[in-house]
């Protein structure tokens, strides 16, 4: 069921391949403001070539992207492949569509509090004083103020993604792009950032979410899509794909995850 009116993320007919291998093979989904759409799916599916294709990490090969209404334009580069036709369009949406990563990726050089600064001062401009206000508010919504000195060599790998995370949100994306954020986690320290996460989802966030985490599917989505082979094989509420499994291989895809 949608929360808003208007789709905030509408992707059609997404298709890319790579080499010969087609990875994925005209995927639709829309999300509305304070959807959090888990997408399951085993390895090989084409989740995060998918995640990446709505970023513009990867450039998709055929179909369409809006963000907030808004389509992104394409045209055919001189090696025949497809291409942004504006960069500048790409620069003003890609922060919309915030990534939260599997591998963290926090600057190694820089401290926590410069890790979240970076990116509003340096890419959206904004000033430097009311960036580290609000960096500090972020850093303790995720329970990481004490850490704000110290660098990521420092930080367990469930601290370091919560920073990820604030760094993510003091973009202030419209939504934001979950790939895989506790794959990379010891399993004691997959619950702190899942807490994290479903705040996020209280507050009304838009989150797009692949993982593997059931109970996160079940109990924080309001909708979740099954993967499989380049294609959305199943979609519906937790209770209509949980309860019901009307697809027979994500029922044994349940049954792997158990």
């Amino acid at each position: 069921m949608a929360i808003g009116n208007d789709p905030i993320l509408q992707v059609k007919h997404i298709r890319k391949s790579f080499g010969d291998l087609e990875v994925l093979k005209g995927i639709s989904l829309e999300a509305y403001e304070g959807d959090v759409v888990s997408i399951l799916g085993s390895s090989g599916s084409g989740k995060s070539t998918f995640l990446r294709c709505i970023n513009l990490l990867e450039i998709p090969d055929a179909g369409e992207i809006r963000v907030a209404g808004e389509q992104v334009a394409f045209k055919l580069a001189r090696n025949g492949m497809r291409a942004p036709a504006d960069r500048r369009q790409v620069d003003r949406i890609r922060p919309e569509l915030g990534m939260v990563f599997q591998s963290f990726g926090l600057w190694s050089h820089m401290t926590v509090l410069e890790n979240v600064i970076e990116g509003p001062v340096h890419v959206k401009k904004r000033p430097r004083t009311e960036c580290l206000a609000e960096a500090e508010a972020l850093l303790e919504k995720v329970g990481m103020a004490d850490k704000r000195n110290h660098y990521p060599a420092f930080l367990s790998g469930g601290q370091q993604q919560r920073v990820a995370i604030a760094r993510t949100l003091a973009m202030r994306p419209r939504v934001i792009l979950f790939d895989e954020p506790t794959s990379a986690l010891d399993p004691e320290l997959v619950g702190e950032v899942l807490k994290v996460m479903r705040a996020l989802a209280e507050e009304g966030r838009t989150m797009l979410v692949v993982t593997h985490e059931m109970g996160f599917a079940r109990n924080v989505s309001n909708r979740v899509v099954f993967m499989n082979q380049g294609l959305i094989e199943a979609h519906g509420t937790p209770e209509e794909m949980f309860q019901e499994q009307r697809s027979e291989r994500f029922r044994k895809f349940i049954l792997s995850q158990a």
